[in-house]
């Protein structure tokens, strides 16, 4: 097996248990909808950011998907008061069918590594800084689908150096 295969197969897993343990259990159920998690670990100069999501559908659906030219992809957004601002465009996300207990579906993955304080370390400015607020955002596009979109669970954390 490729290292390639591998590494998807080793992200699958882990999607699948944060996703698990994540996501209510009703919410992947409906066919046609996208869910969408964020996990965010590490700090400083490297922090992982790892969403995965899910769209309801039968395990043949997704796999026609997938064989037909469906994608996602997964930018990172600071969520603010006034106006949210998109701080990185990710490049495409991993799709996987998927059969599970709750039905099935199209599973996407996206890992992104990212240096916390260039990225994440939103509200760097007195008197904003308080905090930063980060949430991803999942655009999926698929043959037969409207292009859909979720947004991410938000994580508050300081990602900045020297924070209060």
């Amino acid at each position: 097996m490729s290292p390639f295969k591998k590494l998807t197969r080793v992200a699958a897993v882990t999607a699948a248990a944060v996703f698990a343990l994540g996501t209510p259990a009703h919410a992947a159920d409906e066919a046609g909808k996208l869910t969408a998690r964020l996990v965010i670990t590490g700090g400083g100069s490297d922090c992982r950011i790892f969403t995965t999501g899910k769209v309801g559908m039968t395990n043949a659906q997704a796999q026609y998907l997938v064989d037909n030219g469906a994608t996602a992809r997964v930018e990172v957004w600071a969520d603010d008061p006034i106006y949210d601002n998109r701080v990185y465009k990710g490049p495409k996300a991993t799709l996987i069918p998927v059969s599970d207990k709750n039905g099935g579906g199209l599973l996407i993955v996206s890992d992104l590594h990212l240096s916390c304080v260039s990225y994440l370390d939103e509200d760097d400015k007195p008197p904003f800084d308080y905090g930063d607020e980060i949430y991803t955002k999942i655009i999926f596009e698929a043959p037969g689908y409207s292009r859909m979109t979720k947004s991410s669970n938000v994580i508050h954390r300081n990602f900045g150096f020297g924070e209060p």
